[in-house]
């Protein structure tokens, strides 16, 4: 199985597009899809200001399957799913539950080629061949999840996803922290809505039955 992870500084940095771009890169149900969401052991309160059933979870981890849940409309799964994706499972799992919710999620995704992955916290659990990261062009640093600096700097990719009729540049504060986090890949600014072939030639050439099956370091756009 070819894994590639798409992680992100924060909320509505682009993970989900950029799986989306990702998804409609490879040949029509060639891919399976993951969205990995990891929330707190103990709930005390949801980041959204609602209880939901991400961060209220009930059980050490559940695996959504039910087409009903995955298609909602508006939701990552059913992007997911719009993209083109063979199959979408979505795992919730509390912190200390991840190991054990990533291995059901392995079962579940058995003789899979290839796998697009959304979700930060799992990355040092799955291993992924491809890791590319996600960051919001104006977003404060300090604001970032704390799974951020682990995964800039095992990035193959990283982008700064900015739309593509927006001219005005990141952060300075941005900059300076991607810098800081010593990523091995170049950093890009880039619309990860756009087609992968636009902002990833060197990952999306991985998507495909004869591009290369094994990742390499310093992937570049």
């Amino acid at each position: 199985m070819t894994l590639v992870s798409i992680s992100g500084a924060c909320s509505r940095a682009g993970k989900t597009a950029a799986a989306v771009s990702l998804l409609q890169a490879a040949p029509p149900g060639a891919a399976s899809a993951v969205k990995f969401t990891t929330t707190d052991d103990v709930f005390e309160r949801c980041p959204r200001g609602t209880t939901c059933v991400v961060c209220d979870i009930d059980v050490p981890f559940r695996i959504v399957e039910e087409p009903a849940v995955l298609r909602e409309p508006g939701t990552d799964t059913a992007r997911l799913g719009e993209a083109g994706a063979a199959r979408v499972v979505w795992a919730i799992a509390q912190q200390s539950a991840v190991l054990r919710a990533w291995a059901a999620v392995k079962d579940r995704l058995a003789g899979a080629e290839l796998v697009i992955m959304e979700g930060s916290t799992i990355v040092t659990v799955a291993r992924p061949d491809l890791q590319v990261f996600v960051v919001h062009p104006w977003l404060s640093p300090e604001r970032w999840k704390p799974t951020s600096a682990a995964c800039v700097a095992a990035a193959d990719l990283v982008v700064i996803n900015r739309r593509v009729s927006d001219v005005r540049p990141p952060s300075a504060e941005v900059l300076d922290a991607l810098r800081a986090c010593g990523p091995r890949a170049t950093v890009t600014v880039a619309d990860v809505t756009r087609p992968a072939e636009e902002w990833a030639p060197s990952v999306a050439g991985h998507l495909r039955p004869s591009g290369p099956r094994a990742a390499g370091a310093g992937v570049r756009a």
